[in-house]
């Protein structure tokens, strides 16, 4: 979620362009679907998406809930694009603005992992779900990264996230946050193989790294293979699904 207090122009890696979300959005596309359909998304009437950004997946949550979709962000300027029919807050996650039991649905997808303070932020999700009301999230964890061959690019995600303020060992954490806030917790390590895609590698840029690593990183774009040995470079990052009930 992006902080308010960052100026206008200045960018942000836990903002990005809107072509870059929908890319990131695209790439998720099967595991979020999973963990939706495992949280019931078509016999849920009220659903919090949390940190909504360019709002590229709220479509998707609309289409699927039985009910209406509140989307909530730091950034005003960003819920200006609010579909139709959904309503915008401008608003911490670690909070949030709404009476208990306001929710039966409430959606993270790459967001806490830039929230300072997760256990605070799972711990409104669930005071404003109902019971049997369910928490899903999709965040990475970049210390279970692969790649082959080894260009170093796990210590330059981890390095960068840590320095731009995310946590880029979040997943690992998700569980234990969300079993502390009294929810039964469901775990999938989600399986997203990728050949190896420049643009994923180029939002190392936003990253406030050493000219000795950006450099690094710009080498290693340059180095990818083409669509004809696609399979030449590996690069996988685990994501972890939760879906968290509430007792």
């Amino acid at each position: 979620m992006r902080q308010l207090s960052e100026p206008a122009g200045v960018p942000r890696p836990d903002l990005p362009a809107r072509a870059q979300a929908e890319t990131l959005a695209g790439w998720l596309a099967g595991p979020r679907s999973r963990a939706l359909r495992r949280a019931a998304i078509g016999l849920r009437d009220r659903v919090l998406e949390v940190g909504a950004g360019h709002c590229v997946v709220t479509p998707e949550l609309q289409r699927r809930a039985r009910g209406e979709v509140t989307c909530l962000d730091l950034d005003p300027e960003v819920l200006a694009a609010t579909p139709e029919g959904v309503d915008a807050v401008c608003a911490d996650c670690a909070s949030l603005p709404f009476a208990p039991r306001s929710f039966d649905l409430v959606f993270f997808q790459n967001v806490l992992m830039w929230v300072p303070q997760l256990e605070q932020a799972v711990s409104e999700a669930a005071r404003v779900l109902v019971a049997g009301g369910a928490l899903v999230a999709i965040e990475p964890d970049y210390g279970g990264m692969m790649e082959h061959p080894d260009f170093g690019l796990r210590e330059l995600w981890t390095d960068g996230l840590s320095l731009a303020g995310a946590d880029p060992f979040v997943g690992r954490k998700l569980p234990g946050a969300c079993e502390a806030a009294g929810l039964n917790v469901w775990v999938e390590l989600a399986h997203l193989p990728q050949t190896a895609d420049p643009e994923a590698v180029r939002l190392l840029e936003d990253l406030p790294l050493t000219p000795q690593q950006r450099e690094r990183a710009q080498s290693v774009a340059a180095r990818l293979p083409g669509a004809s040995n696609r399979w030449a470079v590996f690069i996988h990052v685990p994501y972890f699904l939760i879906v968290a009930t509430k007792r």
